[in-house]
């Protein structure tokens, strides 16, 4: 009965550390390409044409406008 016992328990525990290995663990690290091997291209262009300011307000003076305040 307690030898039943420990098997069960043994293999419940053994299932639970099996159940929580991670998928990254079997990753390439530091010396290859990563995760997304041939996912891009050699340069890689972040936000290509996109404008990200398109609709923010331009609220700048100018360097030569009386209201900008000259330290004195």
């Amino acid at each position: 009965m307690i030898r039943r016992t420990a098997t069960i328990v043994f293999l419940v525990l053994a299932m639970l550390l099996t159940g929580c290995t991670s998928p990254e663990a079997t990753r390439t690290r530091a010396s290859g390409p990563g995760a997304d091997v041939g996912n891009r291209q050699s340069v890689v262009e972040i936000h290509d044409g996109a404008d990200p300011y398109w609709h923010t307000p331009h609220v700048a003076v100018s360097a030569g406008s009386s209201t900008a305040a000259s330290p004195r």
